[in-house]
């Protein structure tokens, strides 16, 4: 990353990315058998790259609210992807359940009774709540006596049909009875508060070993960001343009513009990595050109590395905050003020907002109370008054 307006190495890398994500598809080489799940997961990469584009063609075009917007699109299917490709279990809660229910459904489960035989774990609260882990579905064996596990998130894409409406609001139709659309409403109203809610992503996620819990407050961080663009509650416009911008919008911005194509970058390699992983399971299916998958994917996570979307891998600007905050709350509590020397990544707090983050990251700055001093990588002049 440079200081200059032009962002030519995040550019570029995004041009390389994008053409991968277009491409997925296209790239699977088959042997006797193509299998469905595969070709439209592969589409979901591709549909992915297309939200990304249209975000990176709107931030072109300094329209970076709306491309924001469209990035919370591309975060929440990245996650949603994550769970398709490669989730494994799925996390279900039963309310209600009495201390003898309980203890019959751990005897079934003790002597092998079939339902249970999909349950990896449960437990249950005082109130009488459990939460239920279960294995996702497999496939029939082949000829060879070989079933692939397909997660449930792959059906539940079908199943959950976002225009139902609830069950109130259904009408009879003349074709299929009212009391029966009421149920299928109820049915898909609770298929969406199990399993897609954003928080129900981020448990399932959790559940099935993909995200730690820091992570998914990483992810969390994002969402809430993204998200103030998403619902028009919010006046973000001195945010996106600067604090300076006399309603003179839209007009280019080094940090959104920055910001979007870290976004696409990230969230792209991400989606192109976990789909190259749920590739494993299948050994007669093969990439093309992986070799320029790969060269395309380290060149946007180095382009990208300051970003610090998920991983303990702060910036020595993160570092250079917290140190300065711990100097500040001894200043609070009348304690002898002296920043500690050294920080593990486990005590650098994740930022709240990333375009502040971004924006300060560009001006060098000279901490007076602490006496820590922070020098930028790509100082910029408007930086400190953006």
């Amino acid at each position: 990353m440079t200081a200059d307006d032009s962002h030519t190495a995040l550019a570029g890398a995004w041009h390389d990315l994008s053409q991968i994500l277009d491409s997925m598809h296209s790239r699977l080489q088959w042997s006797d058998t193509q299998y469905l799940d595969v070709s439209d997961k592969a589409e979901r990469v591709r549909q992915l790259g297309s939200h990304l584009s249209s975000a990176v063609l709107l931030a072109e075009r300094t329209r970076y609210s709306s491309a924001f917007a469209l990035v919370r699109t591309g975060l929440e299917q990245v996650l949603v992807d994550w769970l398709v490709f490669l989730g494994r279990t799925f996390v279900q809660h039963q309310r209600g359940v009495d201390e003898r229910t309980w203890e019959q459904w751990q005897a079934d489960k003790a002597v092998g009774k079939a339902w249970t035989a999909d349950i990896k774990e449960w437990t249950r609260t005082r109130k009488g709540e459990v939460r239920i882990v279960r294995e996702g579905p497999f496939s029939e064996p082949d000829a060879a006596g070989r079933r692939q596990q397909v997660s449930i998130y792959y059906f539940l894409l079908r199943q959950y049909s976002p225009g139902l409406g609830s069950p109130a609001q259904q009408e009879g139709d003349g074709l299929i009875d009212v009391s029966e659309l009421r149920e299928l409403a109820k049915e898909n109203d609770a298929l969406w508060k199990t399993y897609l809610t954003w928080s129900s992503l981020l448990v399932n996620l959790q559940a099935n070993d993909l995200v730690d819990p820091d992570d998914a407050g990483r992810l969390a961080s994002h969402y809430r960001f993204l998200s103030g663009y998403t619902h028009p509650v919010a006046d973000l416009l001195a945010d996106t343009y600067g604090r300076n911008f006399t309603h003179d919008w839209p007009r280019f911005d080094h940090y959104s513009s920055e910001l979007i194509l870290l976004y696409a970058l990230t969230l792209g390699t991400l989606e192109i990595r976990t789909f190259l992983r749920s590739l494993e399971m299948y050994p007669d299916i093969s990439v093309e050109d992986t070799s320029e998958i790969q060269a395309a994917l380290e060149r946007a996570e180095r382009c990208s590395s300051h970003f610090w979307f998920l991983g303990a891998n702060p910036h020595a600007y993160d570092v250079w905050t917290a140190r300065n905050a711990i100097v500040f709350r001894q200043l609070q509590t009348g304690d002898e003020t002296e920043p500690p020397p050294e920080l593990s990544p486990a005590e650098v707090s994740y930022p709240r907002d990333p375009l502040k983050r971004l924006v300060d990251m560009h001006n060098s700055a000279h901490e007076f109370v602490s006496g820590l001093v922070y020098t930028s990588p790509w100082p910029r002049v408007d930086a400190r008054f953006r």
